[in-house]
């Protein structure tokens, strides 16, 4: 009984501190992305800021696509393609994170 408290405890701590740390990398990839793409067209600024939103709003399968496309249908330059892979990268992490704590959540038996 004592070992699952702990265990369960010491999760919460864990992800706890996982989502701190990620919260302020995404913004710093969220940013990265932003700047890279300053000297853009208006319409490719939007785009960019759109896929930001879209990763702040926690819709990380959208966010990813529109990196994926972006990427691959724009000559990209050294900043930028390094800004997509970062919070692409980033995004990866997070969804698969939001999964792992589903999961928890959803009471699985120990083995």
């Amino acid at each position: 009984m004592y070992k699952k408290i702990a265990k369960w405890s010491l999760s919460i701590i864990l992800i706890a501190t996982v989502t701190a740390c990620g919260n302020s990398q995404e913004t710093k990839e969220q940013d990265r992305l932003t700047y890279s793409f300053r000297n853009e067209t208006i319409a490719l600024k939007k785009h960019v800021a759109e896929i930001v939103e879209e990763a702040k709003a926690l819709k990380y399968q959208d966010a990813m696509n529109k990196l994926a496309l972006l990427s691959a249908t724009r000559n990209l330059n050294s900043e930028q393609k390094y800004a997509v892979e970062s919070l692409t990268r980033q995004l990866r992490y997070d969804l698969e994170e939001k999964i792992f704590t589903e999961q928890g959540s959803t009471g699985e038996k120990d083995e």
